[in-house]
């Protein structure tokens, strides 16, 4: 029920809470070497919006078989997917937000404590709903960029709040702010968000090192088809 709080078809009584439940409780039994990792429920959540029962388990057993997800749902803090892809935000925000970049680090504000959650949820719990839905078609089509650019968007909006704020604040900011920025700004601002030619050589050696997981792509799940 905590997922998407301010929308009541999740909460318990109402049938999109069941079908959801059911979801995230069959992929604990088609992947129980990873089982429910918090954040899986808005992801599957935001599916449910736009999908069946069937198709939803199907792409979202697919969407957790991306390398970009994989990484950061291993929750090991050793994983040299995931810091790669820590080094690979951070490399961006610099390159475009330099000062804000300079500030993060002097607060002692690194990526897991915020965009660790931005990843793992793509930004189902902290940008509206539309936007993340935005968001989704382009991380669809264009890959994992999308990530890092719409995180970097994100902070440069937030830039001079960020800016004035202590270590405590600046998390806040991170939690609560995103999903007031207005659409057209955020997306004005993804579309602002420089792509170094260092940025993507980095990106593409990842990508090619990297490759879906198999066992990821469902053709028959436990989940029966709609008929």
């Amino acid at each position: 029920s905590r997922t998407f709080p301010i929308f009541s078809f999740f909460q318990k009584e109402c049938p999109m809470h069941n079908e959801l439940l059911m979801i995230l409780q069959t992929y604990c039994f088609f992947q129980p070497h990873l089982g429910y990792v918090q954040g899986m429920s808005y992801l599957a959540g935001h599916l449910l919006f736009y999908l069946d029962v069937y198709t939803t388990f199907e792409v979202f057993c697919n969407l957790l078989a991306k390398p970009f997800l994989r990484a950061f749902l291993s929750l090991n803090g050793d994983n040299p997917e995931m810091l790669e892809r820590y080094r690979l935000y951070e490399m961006m925000l610099k390159d475009n937000l330099p000062a804000l970049s300079v500030h993060l680090n002097s607060e002692g504000i690194a990526p897991d404590m915020y965009f660790l959650e931005w990843s793992l949820t793509l930004f189902c719990k902290r940008l509206e709903l539309e936007a993340v839905g935005r968001v989704w078609d382009m991380f669809f089509v264009l890959g994992e960029i999308v990530i890092y650019k719409t995180a970097v968007a994100i902070m440069s909006l937030l830039k001079q709040k960020i800016l004035e704020a202590p270590f405590g604040k600046v998390l806040k900011l991170l939690a609560t702010e995103p999903q007031k920025l207005e659409i057209k700004q955020l997306f004005a601002a993804i579309s602002k968000v420089r792509v170094s030619s260092a940025f993507r050589r980095k990106l593409d050696m990842l990508v090619k090192n990297s490759h879906d997981v198999a066992h990821g792509f469902v053709t028959s799940p436990a989940v029966g088809k709609p008929k």
